[in-house]
């Protein structure tokens, strides 16, 4: 997957290249820490019938782009729906931003680190949730 995430000092950074910033149209998302109102780590159930396609790819082994889900505004991007960071955002142009992550605890601790007031939610997504 050609995509990165930074953990700065203010804003989480994710950076996307290749075929994904082509299927997404995007480069880079900016994300503040003072938008992040809940962060879960875990499981993320894609709903094939409940989500609309804006732009991007999805398979049963990969989703990547902007989807319309329930109402809210997504941006997803990941392969293995087991190891993803799940940001609930407020006031930003997604309302959730679904990522995978090679060590997304390590990345989660830095965002702590950054922003102390952001909400952890230990316990991954369960299917039944969205």
């Amino acid at each position: 997957m050609s995509f990165q995430v930074v953990a700065g000092d203010r804003e989480l950074r994710l950076n996307i290249s290749g075929w994904t910033a082509a299927l997404t149209l995007r480069k880079e998302i900016k994300i503040p820490y003072t938008s992040i109102e809940e962060i879960r780590v875990g499981k993320f159930h894609f709903p094939w019938t409940a989500a609309i396609k804006k732009t991007g790819i999805t398979t049963f082994g990969y989703k990547a782009g902007i989807f319309m889900i329930e109402d809210k505004k997504y941006f997803l991007a990941y392969h293995n729906q087991n190891e993803v960071v799940i940001l609930q955002l407020k006031c930003c142009e997604f309302d959730h931003v679904v990522f995978e992550s090679e060590n997304p605890r390590q990345l989660v601790h830095e965002m702590m680190r950054n922003c102390p007031s952001i909400n952890l939610r230990e316990n991954a997504q369960r299917e039944d949730e969205i």
